[in-house]
């Protein structure tokens, strides 16, 4: 495990715009080369911050176009280097001669997510933030861009700091204990205060774990599979939740034989639902086809809704831990009290009882502690997370079973450093490249 590379070299350039035919686009520069590409372009002195409309030139003097170019100065930039935006009309013909010219005079094409890539390196985000770019530029709903926002703006990496912060205190104490073990010191005669700091920050990490999972869902969105035997309505449940009728509603039994999807929002979050076949030994290998791939549908979803015929509802065993669905209740003579808060009763004829069970999947983005969606995260962020927190456990046990204090105090330096690879203090250039790939060329 390496601190950061600083592996940046040359000036680059790349339109930063969406590419094709627009009414403006826009290309971006960073690098050492900055202000001599600036001036050779627009025959002009690059002033901070000072938006000029000029004449954009290529080689010989050639007139490119007409536009405005903005030269920020390093390290007060989005990079942390000279950074210089020439906004020129939208042709790609255009964009591909200012290009050419930059690329004449010295400077490369940026790789996927150099741009940001260089910010990281220079210490202008972390790794988090720069990875909330990313997500920001991709989400697909309201609710995901404000939360890729607030990663964006340090909130996630504030959280694991805090959490480094009481794992280093922890780690102070353990070792002012070892060092100082055969003197009176005020600091090593109290046990209980060691553990008091661990159960507070075990607390926070699982806190923040439960955090993480939370971001990740308003990131990728929530896979939900619906399945049920045939003819309790799981289809007329589907386009009930997505407001369309995407599946055949039928009275028939075995109507629906694949799976039928659909991507939607609710309250801003993004979903994929998918509708199964009827759970049901048949002779029908079509059916049995279809019957596997609901299953399978249904390991690998984030929530599965069990549905179930309402009239049925003494006899559904309410110990599994799906999300239980009662629908057909406007064919009850009574409705039955129902207490638990995995069960719904609904109607998906008439729609009764369908918004309590969208509030319950909304419920699922939604942070208990603030009552908001807060950010968004990778699988990346809950693995190190999860790994700190299983050498956090260790080291805790090692307190509580008298175990040798160095020890302990190695299960918190991991603990430290898989924190750490969350935010990129700690990295490798392996991880970087997998993290910027996925980036657009001009970002």
């Amino acid at each position: 495990m390496n601190k950061k590379i600083k592996k940046v070299t040359g000036t680059i350039a790349a339109q930063a715009s969406a590419r094709g035919a627009a009414g403006i686009s826009v290309i971006r520069v960073s690098g050492p080369q900055t202000k001599e590409f600036f001036s050779e372009i627009t025959k002009k002195t690059p002033v901070d911050r000072n938006a000029a409309y000029t004449t954009f030139y290529g080689s010989n003097d050639k007139e490119i176009d007409s536009g405005v170019a903005v030269f920020f100065e390093g390290p007060k930039s989005y990079t942390g280097e000279d950074v210089a935006e020439f906004s020129s009309h939208g042709s790609p013909a255009i964009v591909e001669m200012i290009l050419n010219r930059i690329y004449e005079l010295g400077g490369r094409e940026a790789q996927p997510g150099e741009f940001t890539k260089r910010a990281y390196l220079n210490d202008k985000m972390d790794l988090t933030q720069a990875e909330a770019v990313a997500d920001l530029i991709e989400s697909t709903s309201a609710r995901t861009a404000i939360a890729a926002k607030r990663s964006l703006a340090g909130e996630f990496s504030k959280k694991v700091g805090d959490i480094s912060n009481k794992v280093t205190g922890v780690r102070v104490l353990v070792e002012t204990m070892l060092d100082f073990s055969d003197q009176d010191l005020d600091e090593t005669k109290h046990p209980e205060t060691l553990l008091s700091m661990l159960e507070e920050a075990k607390d926070s990490f699982e806190k923040l774990i439960e955090q993480t999972r939370i971001g990740i869902r308003v990131r990728n969105g929530l896979v939900i599979t619906i399945m049920g035997e045939p003819n309790v309505g799981k289809s007329s449940l589907f386009n009930k939740i997505c407001g369309s009728e995407r599946a055949i509603v039928s009275s028939k039994a075995g109507t629906t034989r694949d799976i039928v999807s659909e991507n939607i929002t609710i309250d801003g979050f993004p979903l994929k639902v998918l509708d199964t076949a009827g759970l049901r030994y048949s002779e029908d290998e079509i059916e049995q086809e279809g019957v596997k791939r609901a299953l399978e549908a249904g390991k690998s979803a984030d929530m599965v809704l069990e549905v179930f015929d309402a009239k049925d509802w003494k006899t559904i065993n309410r110990e599994n831990k799906s999300t239980i669905v009662l629908n057909k209740s406007d064919l009850l003579e009574d409705n039955p009290q129902l207490d638990e808060p995995n069960i719904f009763l609904l109607s998906a004829k008439t729609g009764k009882g369908v918004d309590r069970l969208l509030d319950h999947i909304a419920d699922q983005f939604i942070d208990a502690d603030s009552h908001e969606s807060s950010i968004t995260a990778r699988e990346r962020h809950l693995r190190s997370i999860g790994d700190a927190y299983t050498a956090f456990c260790k080291a805790e046990k090692g307190v509580v079973e008298n175990e040798a204090l160095d020890l302990v105090a190695e299960e918190l330096l991991q603990a430290q450093n898989s924190l750490a690879e969350v935010t990129g203090e700690f990295t490798t250039e392996d991880l970087l490249g997998e993290i910027f790939k996925s980036f657009c060329i001009g970002k």
